[in-house]
């Protein structure tokens, strides 16, 4: 393994050189954000910098996040990583198999270390010249010639394939998310309901969005996407399967408000994430100016479900 704070000049350029190949990657060209998250952990480890590649620092100079950053209530960098980790190990398994440098960021850090990679060069091809024929003495009854079967290593191989995609299948559609166990959910930013005449405010609906992540927050066996998080959704529609793998989620809650007179009204409704299906749709009201209790016992509701549907023990989806 290389020392990733002592690298030689020569060292540090095959891991710079072996970077530009790893981002000209189909699985990376068009990830920017993957892409500029590797580059900055490859840069910083070379300079001999790893022991800086905090949670804080990767949310406010690689993922914009502001000041106030907390990566308790924001678990972009964790997610992101899960990712950058994902999509490594694709390309080392595929086109990088055979690359002269292994870049790699282990689970619980954000260090990248570098080392030479094992793997055997490719064989020569007609572009390295003819191959030679060996001289061999013919045949004979007492002395079979063996015959080569190419075909067991392509068994071998895709059978190596169909293990991994399987892994992965299941990584991806296992019902808990996280290693704590707990449910992974999204509150996107609730609409208006203008159907009516009393027009709901803006500042109602997003205090409503606000309410709803805070109190399903305290519930027991949730992590919640914080409110940072889910905002650019407001401007920027996606599949729910699309944004639940993006934000590393299970579940992606989606609704709308509206007020009828002193009455407020919140309809919720639950998508699974993995398969872009509503699973649950409900409708609540309570008094406008009590909207903390409303918002607590919606909650509450919704909590359960979550926990019913993605929670351990669950059922497996269909």
């Amino acid at each position: 393994m290389a020392d990733t704070g002592r690298m030689r000049a020569p060292e540090a350029d095959a891991v710079r050189a072996q970077l530009d190949r790893v981002l000209a990657s189909a699985g990376f060209a068009n990830a920017d954000r993957l892409s500029r998250f590797l580059r900055f952990v490859v840069e910083r480890s070379l300079a001999g910098e790893g022991d800086q590649l905090k949670e804080y620092l990767l949310g406010t100079e690689v993922f914009d996040r502001p000041a106030d950053y907390d990566p308790r209530l924001d678990s972009i960098v964790r997610v992101e990583a899960r990712r950058l980790r994902a999509k490594l190990s694709e390309y080392y398994e595929g086109p990088g198999r055979v690359d002269p440098v292994l870049i790699r960021v282990d689970k619980g850090s954000y260090v990248a270390t570098f080392e030479a990679n094992a793997a055997p060069p490719p064989a020569a091809g007609p572009a390295d010249g003819p191959e030679r024929a060996p001289i061999t003495s013919p045949p004979s009854a007492a002395a079979p010639v063996p015959v080569r079967r190419p075909w067991r290593e392509l068994v071998m191989w895709g059978g190596l394939a169909l293990v991994v995609g399987l892994v992965a299948w299941w990584l991806a559609t296992r019902d808990t998310a996280s290693a704590s166990g707990k449910v992974q959910v999204a509150v996107l930013p609730l609409v208006r309901y203008d159907g009516v005449q009393e027009p709901v405010p803006d500042a109602l609906a997003d205090a409503v969005t606000d309410g709803l992540i805070g109190e399903l927050a305290r519930q027991p066996g949730l992590e919640v996407a914080s409110r940072t998080t889910v905002m650019q959704y407001r401007t920027r529609p996606e599949r729910a399967s699309a944004i639940a793998a993006d934000l590393g989620v299970q579940a992606i809650i989606e609704g709308r408000v509206q007020v009828t007179g002193p009455r407020l009204w919140i309809e919720l409704r639950i998508v699974d994430g993995r398969r872009d299906r509503k699973v649950w749709v409900d409708d609540f009201s309570g008094e406008t100016a009590n909207r903390r209790e409303l918002e607590r016992r919606v909650a509450a509701e919704v909590a359960r479900v979550l926990m019913a549907r993605f929670g351990p023990g669950a059922p497996a989806a269909k």
